[in-house]
């Protein structure tokens, strides 16, 4: 299913992603400044894929996705895959595919966002992720909304001629910074 607009600072937002953004995201996944990070990847999509792979998501009910949008504009995407609402449990990504917009905070804005919207909405009591080692801008911002490191996947993938680690990372509402909660959730 898709999330709900959330209003950020700094001119972020997590907004229900649109049609247009589902033919944009492919593409940003060609692009090696972008996916640099990621293990193999391969696309092949038309436009009629994309119109599928959104009514799939759309529809799912063990998922929750948005556009990433700064300044009104696509930048990305994130959300909490895989839930298994029994455990209360979810994996979280984020992908930023405008690497013009790197630095900027953008990503820290949105796993805020996010995971306000997955402790304070959703009543999850955990959820984790994994992030390649040397992607340190996302691991930082995930740290930032009280995830903690629980180990590292050696080797986790092949790219570049080299291996690549992975961050194993989890969080709780616990964990959470109170102070970051966004304004809609300090009422």
């Amino acid at each position: 299913m898709f999330g709900p607009r959330i209003a950020g600072e700094g001119g972020v937002e997590l907004r229900p992603p649109t049609l247009e953004d589902y033919r944009q995201n492919p593409r940003w996944m060609l692009l090696p400044e972008v996916t640099r990070f990621w293990g193999p990847r391969t696309i092949s999509e038309t436009d009629a894929d994309a119109e599928e792979r959104m009514r799939k998501e759309g529809a799912r009910d063990t998922s929750i996705v948005w556009t990433i949008a700064y300044a009104g504009e696509s930048a990305g995407f994130t959300g909490v895959f895989d839930i298994d609402w029994v455990r209360r449990d979810g994996e979280t990504g984020i992908f930023i595919g405008r690497h013009d917009l790197y630095g900027r905070g953008i990503a820290s804005e949105a796993v805020r966002l996010r995971m306000a919207y997955v402790w304070k909405e959703l009543g999850l009591r955990r959820t984790h992720n994994w992030i390649a080692l040397p992607n340190r801008g996302s691991w930082r911002a995930n740290q930032k909304a009280g995830y903690a490191q629980v180990g590292t996947y050696p080797r986790s993938f092949f790219r570049s001629g080299e291996w690549v680690d992975e961050w194993l990372g989890e969080a709780f509402p616990h964990t959470y910074p109170a102070d970051r909660l966004p304004d809609a959730w300090r009422r």
